[in-house]
């Protein structure tokens, strides 16, 4: 069993089109804000997001943290420039087998595309195969695998380090959200290679790059009781250059409601599931997964 975050999909992103209610194993995400082409606020501003989710397969259990700041770039009616914005913040994230404190940067020159830069330090508890060494990419690293080593795992640290482009559009009732993003890797276990929870797969433990990559396509509706309701699909795609074995690709449908007002004491959260399909991995291609979770934010 592990109990780790999600393998797909990023951080809350402020503004850019995309909130995750994040679980471990799987990731839900949301567009939302930005996604719709609303004008950012004509003055600096700030949230704080909060997310719990819990996936299966991978099975998981997670918490995430961010506060976000930002300010617009330009004061404009025009589609193409209204959420033109700086922004930057931080993230923690809490897992039974990790915590990780991450900081970001990025810039919105247009409504349609954000570039995000960031880094994330990480701790491990040794808990649940984290930390866990491997010999070579092409090891077996399944969950069976890694439960029967898991006296192996033992306490210990890793960095990331990326830069994550993205687009974003609406169209009537339909919104679209893309993301790619380009990281590097690197931890101080004994090695050469390391387990990665979050990401799902093998690294160099002196150093690795990865490409995520994560769309979602959804359709919005208002309900009766004024809240929203958003449902649609998504692909998420998760490969290490020098070890095309390891791809992993999956497809999910995707449910979301974000309520009408305040309830259980949180200002209008957002509720959501997932069923995802996949369609390649090295040792869950065929198998489905799924994941529920709540977000919600503060701001001014």
């Amino acid at each position: 069993m592990t109990l780790d975050e999600p393998a797909r999909g990023e951080e809350p992103m402020a503004r850019s089109g995309m909130r995750s209610i994040v679980m471990a194993g799987a990731a839900l995400t949301l567009p939302c804000g930005a996604a719709a082409q609303v004008a950012a606020p004509p003055r600096p501003w700030s949230t704080v997001e909060e997310s719990l989710g819990a996936s299966f397969n991978r099975l998981g259990l997670q918490n995430q943290l961010g506060i976000v700041w930002g300010r617009p770039l330009v004061r404009s009616a025009d589609p193409l420039l209204a959420d033109a914005h700086l922004a930057a913040g931080f993230t923690h994230t809490l897992t039974p087998s990790y915590t990780r404190l991450g900081a970001w940067v990025e810039i919105a020159p247009l409504s349609v595309f954000v570039l995000r830069a960031g880094a994330e330090p990480s701790l491990y508890f040794g808990t649940f195969g984290s930390l866990m060494s491997f010999s070579a990419y092409d090891d077996d690293f399944s969950d069976r695998t890694r439960d029967a080593r898991s006296g192996d795992a033992y306490p210990g640290s890793a960095v990331r380090l990326h830069v994550t482009p993205s687009v974003r559009m609406r169209l009537g009732s339909f919104a679209l959200a893309s993301s790619a993003a380009l990281e590097w890797w690197a931890s101080n276990v004994s090695g050469p290679f390391f387990y990665e929870p979050a990401r799902d797969t093998l690294l160099k433990a002196a150093g690795d790059r990865l490409l995520l990559v994560s769309t979602v396509l959804v359709r919005e509706r208002r309900t009766k009781s004024g809240g929203i309701l958003r449902y649609g699909a998504s692909h998420d795609l998760t490969e290490v250059p020098d070890a095309p074995g390891n791809r992993s690709q999956k497809v999910g449908l995707i449910v979301a409601r974000r309520l009408a007002s305040r309830r259980l004491g949180l200002p209008s959260p957002w509720i959501g599931a997932r069923v995802g399909y996949y369609l390649d991995d090295p040792s869950r291609k065929g198998q489905l997964t799924a994941a529920i979770g709540i977000s919600m934010e503060r701001g001014r």
